[in-house]
C-alpha cells in the first residue's frame, strides 16, 4: 500500500502550485532531491509490490517506505500551510517577527527532509536483505489509453439457474399454494448469484405480462426505510415528472407509506422484490407498508436474505428455496465463458480448440479453487484473461502463489488473489470503493473527480487526467472487481456498484495498509488519511472525535467523506484535506470561516445539501479543482472571488447566478478585476471566466460572462447553461460552441421566453448528448447535428413541423425525449426511421392528435412511454409490429386506457408487450409542464 504515500507525493513535488513553489522557494535543492529519491524508490516498490503475498520482510519495507513517504508530506504540508497562514499585512515589528519565524520552520524543514532522505537511502540500499530482487519489473508501464467510448460489453450470464428461474417464476405466479400474500425466499451464502437469479425472474417476459407491476429494491445493512419507499413508489406508480420524483424525496416516512398503500390497493397485483434484508426487524418494519389484499388481489414479494431466519420470519408456511453452490460442470461452463468474454458455445468450444490441453486441466483446478462459487469464478477468469501471454506457465505462477487450503473454503483466497494479482497502478483505484457504504450506485464522474484530487493517476502523455481514470475504471470492469450500475446512452458507464464481498475485501486491504477506515470513533481519525462516516454510526462518536482530536491527528488526516449529519466546523480541523465530500450530507445551511484556510482542499461537494450561501473566502482555496453545488439552496450571486480559483476542473453551479457581486473584505486588485471604480498606476489585468482555462465541466445560470471569456474554455466536455433572455449572448454563445470540439454533454435552458439559437455541431464527434429546453423554432440541418449523437431531449421548443422527419434520420440515436415539442396536430415515424433508437418518452403534446408509426419503424424500441397527450385518438397501429417492445407506460385519461386494456379496441397493438403500466390523469390535476418554467426539472 505504500504505492498510495509515494505516488501522489512524487506527483506533488513534481507539479508544485505557484504559491507552494513560491513558499519552498529557498528549500528548492532539498524537495528536488527528494522528488528524484522517490521516482528512484518507485522501482523497487513495484518489485515489492510483486512479491508482498509471500514475504513479510517484502511487507515490513512496504510499511516503513509509506510511512517516511508519509512524514514527508506532513513535513512539507505543515510548512507550507503555516507560511500561507503568515502572508498578511503586518507593521513593521509583525513582518520581522514572522520573518524570524520562518527562518526557523525553513530550517526544521530543511532538517526533516535531509533525515527522511536518509532514511529513504537506507531503505533503498537495503531492499535486498528484505527480499526485494530486480523481477524484471522497472519497466512496467500502465497499458495505453484506449478510446474512451468503449461500448458496453456482452454481458457474461450466470450458467445453470435455467431451473432454478423457471420453478420460483411459476412459484410466484400461482395462485396456490400461497396466499392472496405470499413471500417467496431465496437463501445462500454471499456470491452465489441470488441477486442474478432474482434479476432474472423480475426480467422475464411471462412475469412482466402476470403482474400489473414490478419494484426491485436493494435494501442492505444500514437502509434508509424512506429512501426504500421512494424507491418502489417511482417504479410502481408510471408517468412521474422529475418535480414529482424530486418532491417524494422530502416527504416523511407516514406521507410515503400512505402514499405506497393508496397505490398498492388499487392493483390487481403486483411483485416487489426486497434483496439483501438482513435481519428480521427489517422485514418487519418494511412489511407494515404493504396493502393487505382483497377479494381478487394477488400479491407477491421475493426475498433474497443469506439468512434463512430471516427467510422462514417472512412466512412461516413457505419453505425457503436455498441456492446451492455450482457443480463442477456447471463451473467450468461459467470460467470459460469469463475467460473467452462469449455467450457463444460455439465460439467458446472452438476457442477451447486452439488452447493447450495443459491448460484446460489447470482450469479445472481453478475451477475446483473457487468452491462452486460464482463470483470467485468470475473473478478468477477474468483475472487469468489478463495474463500475457496465454500460456501454461504464466497460469502455473497464478496457482503457485496462493497457499490453498485442503478440505476447507478457498473461496476467500481467490478473491485475495484478485487484488493481489492487480497492476500496482490499480490498487488504490480499487480499494477506494471501501469508502463508499454498500449495495450504493457510485457515479463514475465523481469517482473519478475524487481519484484525481487524491493524485492516485499517473500523467500519459496527450491523456488528461480525467480519461485516465475512465481507463482505470475500464480495467476494473473487465476484471469483474466492479460492475456498472447504468449505462449512458453512448455506451459508456454512468454509475458502477461492487459485490459486498469484494466491498469486504477493498475494507480489509485498506485498512490493513492504513489507506481507509471507514468508522467513526476518534481513534480512527488519529491513525488513517481517509475517513468516511457512514450512516448511523456517527451520531454518539463524533463529538468524542471532535474533543480529542489532538493537533497530530489533524495533520494526517487527508480525505474526508461523510455520509451521514455531522457538524461542518467539525471540518475546518483537519488543516491539511486534500478531499472533503459532504454530497447529501443533512443538516448544512453555512459553513464555517475554518473551512477556507484549507488551502490544500482539491475536491469540494455540498450536493443536495441545504447550504444557502457561498462565502467570499471561496476564493482562498487555491488548489480547488472540483466544487459542486448542485442542488444546494443557494438563492444568491456566485461570489466574484471564484475567479481566482484558476486550477478549477469542474464547477457545477446549478441554478446559482453567475452575476459577480463584490466584497469589501477582498480588494479589487487582489481578485484582478478590472471593474472601473478608480484609476491605478497599473491596473491589474482583467479576469474573467475565461481564465479558468481547465475548466472541463461547467455547470452555471445565464449571463453576460457568455460574452466576456467563454470562447477561452476550449477543454469543455460538459457545457450546461440555463437562464433567461438567452438570445441576447446568441452570437457569443454561438460563437463558442463552436469551437468546443470537445464537448460531449450539452444542455441550453430558456426560463423566459427567449429563443435559443444553435450553431452547426457537424465538427463534434464526442457530442453524444444534448438537452435543450425553450424555444427554437425549427431543427438544425441534419448535417448539424453531431455526427455521433446518441441522447437527444427536447423540452417546450415550440417547433412548427413535425420534427420526427428529421430525428428519424439521425444513424445513432437511441434515447429521445419529446416533452412539449411541438404545436402540430399530425406526427408521422416512417419504415426505417430511428434505426436504434431504444428508448422513446413523449410527454404534454398540446396538439397531437394523430401519430403514425409505419411498419419497420424503431425496430429495436425497447422502453416507449406516453404522458398527458390529452388529444391523442388512439395508440398507433404500427406498435404491434415492434415485437422488441418490452416496457410501456401510459399516463393517459381514462377514455384512452379504457381502449388499451385487455378487451379494449387497441389491446391488440399491445397485447405483445411485457410490461404495461398505466395511470389515469386529468388536465385539471396536473402542474407545471416538466421543463418550461423551472429549467431544473431537466432529466439527465
Amino acid at each position: 500500500m505504500a504505492e498510495t504515500a509515494v505516488l501522489p507525493l512524487a506527483q506533488k513535488l513534481g507539479a508544485l502550485s505557484t504559491d507552494e513553489a513560491k513558499y519552498l522557494s529557498q528549500l528548492k535543492p532539498e524537495v528536488e532531491s527528494l522528488y528524484t529519491q522517490l521516482h528512484m524508490m518507485k522501482a523497487s516498490l513495484k518489485d515489492a509490490d510483486a512479491i508482498l503475498y509471500k514475504s513479510e520482510r517484502a511487507k515490513e519495507w512496504v510499511k516503513q517506505l509509506r510511512e517516511l513517504a508519509f512524514q514527508a508530506e506532513d513535513a512539507i504540508d505543515m510548512f507550507v500551510y503555516k507560511v500561507a497562514a503568515q502572508n498578511q499585512p503586518d507593521n513593521i515589528v509583525q513582518k520581522i517577527i514572522k520573518f524570524l519565524k520562518l527562518l526557523i520552520d525553513s530550517h526544521q524543514l530543511r532538517v526533516n527532509i535531509e533525515d527522511i532522505k536518509g532514511k529513504l537511502k537506507r531503505l533503498f540500499d537495503e531492499r535486498t536483505s528484505f527480499d526485494i530482487k530486480a523481477l524484471g519489473l522497472f519497466d512496467i508501464k500502465p497499458p495505453p489509453l484506449v478510446s474512451t467510448q468503449a461500448h458496453q460489453p456482452e454481458p457474461i450470464g450466470i450458467v445453470g439457474f435455467d431451473t432454478e428461474a423457471e420453478e420460483l417464476a411459476n412459484l410466484l405466479m400461482e395462485k396456490e399454494p400461497l396466499k392472496p400474500f405470499g413471500v417467496v425466499s431465496i437463501t445462500g451464502m454471499g456470491g452465489l448469484g441470488k441477486s442474478t437469479l432474482a434479476r432474472k425472474i423480475f426480467n422475464r417476459d411471462d412475469v412482466k405480462r402476470h403482474f400489473d407491476c414490478q419494484a426491485y429494491v436493494t435494501i442492505s445493512k444500514n437502509y434508509s426505510t424512506c429512501g426504500v419507499l421512494c424507491k418502489i413508489i417511482k417504479q410502481v406508480i408510471p408517468g412521474l415528472t422529475g418535480e414529482e420524483k424530486r418532491a417524494l424525496a422530502l416527504e416523511k416516512g407516514e406521507i410515503l407509506e400512505e402514499k405506497l398503500y393508496e397505490c398498492l390497493k388499487k392493483k390487481k397485483n403486483y411483485l416487489l422484490v426486497l434483496d439483501d434484508v438482513w435481519k428480521k426487524e427489517d422485514w418487519d418494519n418494511l412489511a407494515r407498508t404493504f396493502h393487505v389484499p382483497c377479494d381478487g388481489q394477488q400479491y407477491r414479494v421475493l426475498l433474497i436474505t443469506r439468512e434463512e431466519d430471516v427467510a422462514r420470519h417472512a412466512d412461516l408456511n413457505a419453505y425457503p428455496y436455498k441456492i446451492k453452490v455450482m457443480d463442477e460442470k456447471n463451473s467450468l461452463r461459467l470460467f470459460w465463458k469469463v475467460f473467452f468474454r462469449s455467450q457463444n458455445d460455439k465460439y467458446i468450444e472452438a476457442c477451447l480448440n486452439h488452447l493447450n490441453k495443459e491448460m484446460e486441466y489447470l482450469a479445472m483446478d481453478f475451477v475446483k479453487k473457487c468452491d462452486g462459487l460464482p463470483l470467485a469464478i468470475v473473478v478468477l477468469a477474468s483475472l487469468l484473461s489478463e495474463k500475457e501471454p496465454r500460456n501454461y506457465n504464466e497460469w502455473k505462477k497464478v496457482l503457485d502463489r496462493v497457499n490453498w487450503h485442503q478440505g476447507t473454503s478457498n473461496y476467500g483466497e481467490v478473491l485475495s488473489l484478485s487484488y493481489t494479482e492487480l497492476p500496482f497502478h490499480l490498487k488504490p483505484c480499487f480499494l477506494y470503493f471501501g469508502l463508499f457504504p454498500q449495495d450504493i450506485e457510485i457515479e463514475r464522474d465523481r469517482l473519478i473527480r475524487l481519484w484525481v484530487a487524491e493524485g492516485f493517476l499517473e500523467p500519459r502523455e496527450n491523456s488528461k487526467m480525467e480519461d485516465v481514470g475512465r481507463e482505470c475504471l475500464r480495467e476494473l470492469m473487465q476484471r469483474n472487481l466492479i460492475q456498472v450500475g447504468k449505462w449512458k446512452s453512448n455506451g459508456v458507464p454512468q454509475s458502477f456498484i461492487i459485490h459486498d464481498l469484494l466491498l469486504n475485501l477493498a475494507i480489509s486491504e485498506a485498512e490493513e495498509g492504513n489507506f481507509l477506515n471507514i468508522s467513526t470513533p476518534h481513534k480512527s481519525l488519529n491513525c488513517y488519511r481517509r475517513v468516511a462516516l457512514h450512516y448511523k454510526c456517527g451520531e454518539n462518536n463524533m463529538p468524542n472525535a471532535s474533543y480529542h482530536s489532538s493537533s497530530t491527528s489533524s495533520n494526517l488526516l487527508r480525505s474526508l467523506l461523510c455520509f451521514t449529519e455531522m457538524p461542518p466546523s467539525y471540518c475546518g480541523r483537519f488543516k491539511l484535506l486534500k478531499v472533503l465530500d459532504l454530497e447529501d450530507a443533512p443538516g448544512i445551511e453555512s459553513l464555517p470561516q475554518e473551512i477556507g484556510k484549507l488551502i490544500f482542499l482539491k475536491y469540494l461537494s455540498l450536493c443536495r445539501t441545504t447550504l444557502k450561501t457561498l462565502p467570499p473566502w471561496i476564493g482562498n482555496l487555491y488548489n480547488l479543482q472540483t466544487l459542486n453545488l448542485v442542488a444546494t439552496m443557494i438563492d444568491e450571486y456566485l461570489p466574484i472571488e471564484i475567479l481566482k480559483l484558476d486550477k478549477l476542473r469542474h464547477l457545477l453551479c446549478f441554478r446559482i447566478i453567475p452575476k459577480w457581486r463584490f466584497d469589501d473584505s477582498i480588494t479589487k486588485s487582489d481578485i484582478g478585476i478590472n471593474c472601473g471604480c478608480y484609476p491605478r498606476p497599473r491596473p491589474p489585468p482583467t479576469r474573467n471566466l475565461g481564465d479558468l482555462g481547465h475548466l472541463q465541466t461547467l455547470w452555471l445560470q445565464a449571463g453576460d460572462w457568455i460574452e466576456d471569456g467563454l470562447e477561452k474554455l476550449t477543454d469543455l466536455r460538459d457545457l450546461n447553461i440555463q437562464g433567461q433572455h438567452m438570445e441576447n449572448f446568441k452570437e457569443a454563445l454561438s460563437k463558442a460552441l463552436a469551437k468546443f470540439v470537445c464537448l460531449e454533454v450539452l444542455a441550453l435552458g430558456e426560463i423566459g421566453d427567449g429563443q435559443i439559437f444553435l450553431p452547426s455541431f457537424s465538427d463534434h464527434v464526442y457530442l453524444y448528448h444534448i438537452n435543450i429546453a425553450g424555444c427554437i423554432r425549427e431543427l438544425p440541418d441534419l448535417k448539424n447535428f453531431p455526427p455521433n449523437l446518441t441522447r437527444l431531449q427536447l423540452y417546450g421548443t415550440q417547433l412548427h413541423e413535425d420534427m420526427m422527419k428529421t430525428l428519424e434520420k439521425l444513424p445513432q440515436l437511441k434515447d429521445l425525449s419529446l416533452v412539449q415539442p411541438y404545436d402540430g396536430i399530425v406526427m408521422k415515424c416512417s419504415t426505417r426511421g430511428f434505426p436504434k433508437l431504444e428508448s422513446l418518452s413523449l410527454q404534454w403534446f398540446d396538439w397531437l392528435k394523430n401519430w403514425t408509426v409505419e411498419e419497420g419503424a424503431m425496430p429495436n424500441l425497447r422502453i416507449l412511454e406516453i404522458s398527458n397527450l390529452y388529444r391523442l385518438k388512439c395508440i398507433p397501429n404500427g406498435l404491434r409490429h415492434i415485437t422488441t417492445l418490452q416496457e410501456l407506460t401510459l399516463a393517459m385519461p381514462k377514455e384512452f386506457l379504457e381502449k388499451v386494456k385487455e378487451g379494449g379496441e387497441d389491446w391488440e397493438k399491445i397485447k405483445h408487450v411485457p410490461s404495461i403500466n398505466s395511470r389515469e390523469v386529468t388536465r385539471n390535476s396536473t402542474t407545471n409542464i416538466p421543463g418550461t418554467s423551472n429549467p431544473s426539472t431537466l432529466t439527465w
